[in-house]
């Protein structure tokens, strides 16, 4: 009876620091994005100041391309090596461990070059329908890809290896800071181009990389160091598609409208779109912000079987994160105009109030829907919510292909906004069917 009871004891206090562990993460993690947001708006007025609309388009376009190519490399590889190195860590399998973070790092190399090759293929084969100088930005922005690539596979190595904090900071820390100091410096020195601000980016990524490096050597097992590499190559390879399809469904969704607006050649109208996505995602922080809170509390209600208070947490924080955004996204929606002669110049004024308003709307019934993609992927129910993002995805790109043509920035952001609100309806019919309620503010 007694060994009985001190088991029991032992496996609540594990069960306890496991909680203050997850807790300890999230809000660390939350800490840093909400410290990193801030920055990441000012970097935009900077560089959406000092590159005018045409410029901002041609640099927006650029990373939009990068940020998608670096996809299959980069986040849908880590994804994979996030769960394999917890598993292998777990299960003491060093050898086969040591063996998938050298795979891992080949096929990153590997895929960066052979991406590189394809940029200078496609520059030379078949310029952009915009001006030449888009052909070179994108040749300088491919460096990015081998560094964005490598970055990811340490965030994913350290969230594998349970250093949530240390697997963020290299990124939402030194990189967002140095790109902001190193924008401001150009601005002031007046050299402030698409080339100098794709520099910046390779720079400030190039620094995050070697504190990355030097932060997983830090936390390294040291069981690795003797071990010989073996190698499960088929068994990751089969595992992979799925992780690669996720992340180029929920990335796509976001970039899209640029993607579409750069490659017919209409530079300043991505840079209108580009501005006006910046204003907007100021609509959607309060829910960002209530969904690193709730997630754990969905979990744990869930587990319980206690609807009651799922039904609760769904409604207040829809309610709470929509009493924030209100007040936000009105003046953005009725005084646009003005608002971005303000922030961003008056250049961006007539081009970019539009698409601001359109998107603000857009961003306001997503938060009005409540917290529907966190509820259903804390409760186990991920691939609901890959369908949503697919069908969004599939609206989205219908919308881009009829309406950017002739609207530009505006059928752009009419495109995102019908998606992001299919995406809404999708998740809302699956919440409903899983969980019985509605996933309302009333």
């Amino acid at each position: 009876m007694k060994n009985f009871i001190l088991s029991r004891l032992q496996l609540l206090k594990a069960d306890e620091s496991f909680r203050g562990q997850l807790l300890k993460g999230g809000l660390g993690v939350g800490f840093l994005k909400l410290c990193a947001l801030p920055l990441t708006l000012l970097t935009s007025i900077i560089l959406a100041r000092g590159l005018g609309p045409e410029g901002l388009g041609q640099y927006a376009f650029v990373m939009a391309v990068i940020n998608v190519l670096v996809l299959p490399i980069g986040p849908g590889l880590g994804q994979l090596l996030t769960r394999e190195v917890s598993k292998l860590q777990y299960s003491s399998q060093w050898a086969v461990l040591r063996g998938l973070i050298r795979r891992a790092h080949q096929w990153a190399l590997i895929g960066s070059i052979v991406l590189m090759l394809f940029i200078a293929a496609w520059v030379y084969l078949k310029p952009s329908q915009g001006t030449e100088e888009s052909g070179g930005l994108l040749l300088i922005g491919s460096l990015l890809l081998p560094l964005l690539a490598l970055n990811f596979l340490r965030t994913s190595i350290l969230r594998g290896l349970r250093h949530v904090i240390s697997a963020q900071l290299p990124d939402l820390v030194v990189r967002t800071c140095l790109h902001f100091i190193i924008a401001i410096v150009l601005l002031m020195i007046g050299v402030l181009t698409p080339t100098t601000a794709i520099v910046s980016q390779i720079c400030s990524v190039l620094l995050a990389f070697i504190i990355g490096t030097w932060l997983l050597r830090r936390v390294r097992p040291k069981e690795l160091k003797n071990e010989a590499p073996r190698y499960q190559t088929r068994i990751w390879l089969k595992s992979l598609p799925p992780f690669v399809m996720l992340a180029i469904v929920a990335t796509l969704n976001g970039e899209i409208g640029i993607l579409a607006l750069g490659l017919l050649g209409m530079d300043e109208a991505a840079g209108a779109f580009r501005v006006a996505q910046s204003g907007a995602l100021l609509v959607v922080l309060s829910l960002t912000i209530i969904n690193l809170v709730i997630g754990p509390h969905i979990t744990r209600a869930h587990q319980a079987d206690d609807w009651e208070r799922l039904q609760k947490l769904s409604k207040k924080s829809a309610r709470m994160a929509l009493a924030i955004s209100l007040p936000l996204a009105l003046p953005m929606i009725f005084f646009s105009g003005p608002l971005i002669n303000l922030i961003f110049g008056a250049e961006y004024e007539s081009i970019a109030k539009w698409p601001l308003a359109i998107l603000a709307v857009g961003q306001l019934i997503n938060v009005g829907f409540g917290s529907v993609g966190l509820f259903l992927t804390m409760s186990g129910h991920e691939k609901d919510t890959l369908i949503g993002q697919v069908i969004a995805l599939l609206v989205s790109v219908t919308m881009t292909i009829t309406l950017i043509p002739s609207m530009g920035a505006v059928g752009a952001a009419l495109a995102v906004s019908i998606g992001l609100v299919t995406w809404n309806v999708s998740l809302a019919f699956y919440f409903v069917k899983r969980f019985r309620f509605r996933p309302s503010i009333f």
